[in-house]
């Protein structure tokens, strides 16, 4: 088997971040018709295929992700060697991919980020509001905020952040008495909040509004426009002017968890975030 280089692997890599052709043209700045030339070429090289498409998109192969590991730790490598001879390794410059659920970003992370991009102006964040977990391992993401103690991906490190702390809230001008719980749709039931709410239902016989939804920030929108009454974030409910707590004590907490790869997680970019995230909560 003849032996990649890291211009092969930079091939692959685009490939594996962009699941997609045309993504990684982009990212290297070449054509399709050359990534899709030199991904072929590579496999053929390797005898062994890469990706399989599959609903449009261009997923790794086992092999394939062997390769992309590799070019992730040779990319890595490459930009620390080339921060220390520079001396900026004390800058945190680039970009850095995050992801959480929306929720997180839309009312936690963006109100709070013109700090960090203050402290680190040549900082660049790409911020992937996704409800499902994207995956570290398949390069989906450099850091991951999610709502439970991470069990799915082991070749991770992970760190409690804090708490998040929920509270039934309606609409400040609805009767909040004969509103009936906006919850989560079947694919969602297993949140523990959608699943305090459905005991609610069960026991005091009370009805589900006729809207289900599959993600926090669509019952946030669902409650401040009087559809009925839902479980949401202290920290976020409180703050909406159109909301009130339908009690003082809250009913259930969810930990925040981070996630970053191993071989991410000593980068200047990577620290300056993990570092305000810790401040942040």
């Amino acid at each position: 088997m003849s032996r990649m280089n890291w211009n092969d692997l930079r091939y692959v890599l685009a490939v594996g971040r962009s699941k997609s052709l045309a993504g990684a043209a982009r990212k290297l700045d070449v054509n399709e018709r050359t990534v899709s030339r030199r991904i072929a070429q590579i496999e053929h090289q390797l005898k062994a295929q890469l990706f399989d498409r599959n609903a449009g998109k261009l997923m790794p192969t086992e092999i394939g992700e062997l390769a992309i590991d590799s070019a992730e730790r040779v990319e890595c490598e490459s930009r620390d060697l080339e921060q220390r001879i520079s001396g900026a390794d004390l800058r945190a410059a680039g970009v850095v991919r995050m992801t959480a659920v929306p929720i997180l970003i839309n009312r936690m992370l963006i109100p709070s980020i013109a700090g960090l991009i203050h402290r680190h102006p040549h900082l660049e964040l790409e911020l992937i509001a996704e409800p499902r977990n994207l995956s570290l391992s398949k390069r989906e993401a450099d850091i991951a905020l999610r709502m439970a103690r991470p069990t799915d991906e082991v070749r991770v490190i992970a760190r409690r952040l804090g708490q998040i702390d929920y509270a039934v809230f309606a609409a400040r001008s609805e009767d909040f008495e004969a509103l009936p719980w906006i919850n989560y749709e079947e694919g969602m039931r297993d949140l523990p909040q959608a699943h305090w709410m459905s005991e609610q239902t069960s026991s005091l016989a009370e009805s589900p509004a006729a809207i289900a939804v599959n993600d926090t920030e669509a019952i946030l929108a669902a409650v401040k426009a009087g559809l009925g009454k839902s479980l949401l974030p202290v920290q976020i409910g409180d703050s909406e002017t159109g909301l009130q707590r339908l009690q003082e004590s809250t009913c259930l907490s969810r930990e925040i968890w981070l996630m970053v790869h191993p071989d991410l997680r000593h980068l200047a970019r990577i620290r300056a975030v993990i570092d305000w995230l810790g401040e942040l909560f």
